[in-house]
């Protein structure tokens, strides 16, 4: 099938079209697409109802034009000169199919994005359902959402063969927020400083879990330094107003807090000194103050040593 754009003055520009449905395997999808590129002269259009951002991406950087049903669209032709695009829906719209979820949040999301966030691919849904810790009906309903929108590939019998890290944790963020997803929120302040804090904690073994600035530090190698200093102590407990007042700190507002403590979503998190990775990002891009910056320092250690954590696999 060929698709043609004539202009006005009747240039033409004809493309060889290409359509997939959502959750082909990008890496499948490419090599398709790049073979009829070197087979034909005409430039490749995919076509797609849903065109997430790890696919745009991918092919933009390959050269090949696309659209979807919900107004991304991305057209280059050298002759004539073709620059066109325009943006569509942030996430896939919604399945008419009730078996699928489409907004990452609840507690089993939680538990699936940090499972994924871990274990190395491939792997079946009652595995990771396993890992997680949450039903294989929950991981059956998530995975096809996430591979519409190319942050999973599924290979055989839908087994997780590729999982984007950090397409994921983006798109969490589109529907998680530290101080709105987790509950009893509270600010406070701690007059002497957080590093007399954090020894308090330590020394008297006080039952938190740490997360953002204070959680990644930790997973930063010795010989790099944190791209900023740390103004924000971010922790989860059971009881966040009684840990405050454990801890003698001054109950404030967002403004001029320098802790923050949060009931979490999923209680699991409480049974470790530090939050799984996936939520410590997310924490830092969703609190007040700088954490993009150190989320993006965390992510491009992680990469060295993790393709998955890269922006491109």
């Amino acid at each position: 099938m060929t698709a043609s754009i004539i202009g006005p003055m009747g240039d033409r520009a004809d493309f060889a079209v290409t359509y997939r449905p959502v959750g082909t395997p990008v890496r499948t999808l490419l090599a398709i697409l790049r073979d009829r590129s070197a087979g034909r002269r005409l430039p490749q259009l995919f076509i797609s109802e849903y065109i997430g951002p790890t696919l745009r991406s991918a092919l933009t950087d390959a050269a090949i034009s696309f659209t979807d049903t919900t107004g991304w669209v991305s057209l280059v032709s050298e002759s004539p000169l073709i620059l066109l695009s325009t943006e569509g829906a942030i996430r896939a719209p919604a399945s008419r199919r009730s078996e699928t979820v489409e907004r990452l949040n609840g507690v089993a999301a939680n538990r699936i994005i940090n499972t994924l966030c871990t274990r190395n691919t491939p792997f079946g849904v009652r595995e990771l359902a396993g890992w997680a810790r949450v039903s294989p009906g929950s991981v059956s309903k998530l995975l096809p959402t996430l591979a519409a929108e190319g942050i999973i590939d599924r290979g055989h019998r839908g087994r997780v063969v590729r999982v984007n890290r950090k397409a994921l944790i983006e798109r969490w963020v589109q529907d998680y927020s530290f101080t709105k997803t987790n509950r009893s929120v509270t600010f406070c302040l701690a007059p002497r400083g957080l590093a007399r804090l954090q020894d308090q904690i330590a020394n008297f073994d006080i039952p938190v879990t740490a997360t953002g600035s204070a959680a990644a530090r930790q997973l930063l190698p010795g010989h790099v330094t944190p791209v900023l200093p740390m103004r924000l102590l971010a922790l989860y407990a059971e009881s966040p107003v009684e840990t405050a007042t454990t801890l003698n700190l001054i109950l404030t507002d967002a403004a001029t807090a320098n802790v923050v403590i949060a009931s979490p979503q999923d209680s699991n998190i409480l049974d470790e000194e530090n939050a799984p990775v996936a939520s410590i990002l997310v924490d830092l891009l969703t609190l007040p103050g700088r954490g993009d910056a150190e989320a993006d320092q965390l992510i491009k250690v992680l990469a060295e040593h993790d393709p998955a954590w890269g922006t491109r696999q």
